[in-house]
C-alpha cells in the first residue's frame, strides 16, 4: 500500500537542459564534447549536487580541467537558462494528489545556491510538504544515504512511499533501498500508475 509520494525535480517537475546556457555562446562541437564527457556529470555536476559551491567548482575546473574553464563559467553565469519551465502535466498530477490528501515531497539532486531557479519556474515545488535538496544536505542520489535521510526527515515508511525519478540509476538505487519506484517518462504514465496504487481516481 502506497501512502505518500516523493518527486525528483529535474525533468520530472522542472524541465532542465544543461546545454541551453551554452548554445550561441560556445561552439556546438565543444558543448557536445563537454556534456558527453564524464567531467560534467561525474566531476562538475556531481560535486555541486553534493554541496560544492559554484566558486568551488570553478576553482577545481581552473586547476584540473582548464580546457573547460570558459564553458563552466558560462554555464554558471547563465544557469537560470537551464530551466525552461514546468514539465508538462506533472504540476497537475501533484495538485491532484494534494487535493486527494496524499502527502507529497521532493528529493532533488541540485546545487544548493540556485535551487531558487526551479522554484521560480515551477511554483508547484512550493506546494510540496518538504524538499530535500542534495546540495544542502551534502548527499546526492544514487547514494542510499540520501533516501534514508529523506524518509526519516519526512516521517515516512520506505515500503509505503512511491519515489518518482527520470533517472533509471536513481530509480534502481531507491528500489534497493526499499522505496516503491516509478521511472518517469511522462506525466500521463505516472498518473496511470498512481491510479493503480489507488492514490488517484
Amino acid at each position: 500500500m502506497v501512502t505518500a509520494v516523493i518527486f525528483d525535480v529535474a525533468n520530472v517537475i522542472a524541465d532542465w537542459e544543461p546545454s541551453r546556457p551554452l548554445r550561441g555562446v560556445i561552439e556546438d562541437a565543444r558543448i557536445d564534447e563537454f556534456l558527453a564527457s564524464r567531467h560534467f556529470w561525474q566531476t562538475i555536476n556531481a560535486d555541486a549536487d553534493a554541496g560544492a559551491t559554484a566558486l568551488d567548482v570553478i576553482a577545481r575546473v581552473d586547476a584540473e580541467l582548464p580546457a573547460f574553464a570558459d564553458i563552466v563559467r558560462t554555464y554558471v553565469d547563465r544557469f537560470p537558462m537551464t530551466v525552461s519551465g514546468p514539465v508538462p502535466g506533472t504540476s497537475e498530477v501533484i495538485d491532484e494528489l494534494l487535493v486527494a490528501g496524499v502527502p507529497v515531497y521532493g528529493l532533488s539532486n541540485w546545487w544548493a545556491e540556485n535551487f531558487s531557479v526551479p522554484r521560480a519556474a515551477s511554483p508547484v515545488i512550493d506546494r510540496l510538504a518538504d524538499v530535500v535538496v542534495s546540495g544542502e544536505v551534502g548527499l546526492a542520489k544514487p547514494d542510499p544515504a540520501i533516501y534514508a535521510l529523506a524518509v526519516d526527515r519526512f516521517g515516512l515508511e520506505a515500503g509505503a512511499t512511491l519515489f518518482v525519478d527520470d533517472s533509471l540509476t536513481n530509480v534502481e538505487s531507491a528500489a534497493r533501498f526499499g522505496l516503491r519506484t516509478h521511472h518517469f517518462t511522462a506525466a500521463d504514465k505516472l498518473r496511470s500508475d498512481l491510479v493503480g496504487y489507488g492514490l488517484l481516481g
